[in-house]
């Protein structure tokens, strides 16, 4: 497992990969409605949340969307383990 940080963005992507952890918001993961997705990997878990359930204002802003999906994520793995 490499200890490689990648952080990469474009007006229609951005994502963030390390240590076992993957996140990306953009075009390129979208659902049956073709709404965009965040999409998380954790260690081979995927975790996948459409721009509709995400809670953010614009499907567009994708450094936000990215952020926002990784904050849900952590807040559930915590909320998990008590923390």
């Amino acid at each position: 497992m490499s200890n490689a940080i990648t952080v990469y963005s474009a007006g229609d992507y951005a994502g963030i990969g390390c240590n076992g952890f993957k996140a990306y918001y953009g075009y390129e993961k979208t659902d049956e409605a073709d709404d965009w997705c965040f999409e998380a990997d954790m260690a081979g878990k995927i975790i996948t949340i459409p721009f509709s359930k995400l809670g953010v204002r614009d499907m567009f802003d994708c450094q936000t969307n990215l952020l926002y999906g990784i904050a849900v994520v952590l807040n559930g793995v915590f909320s998990r383990e008590g923390v």
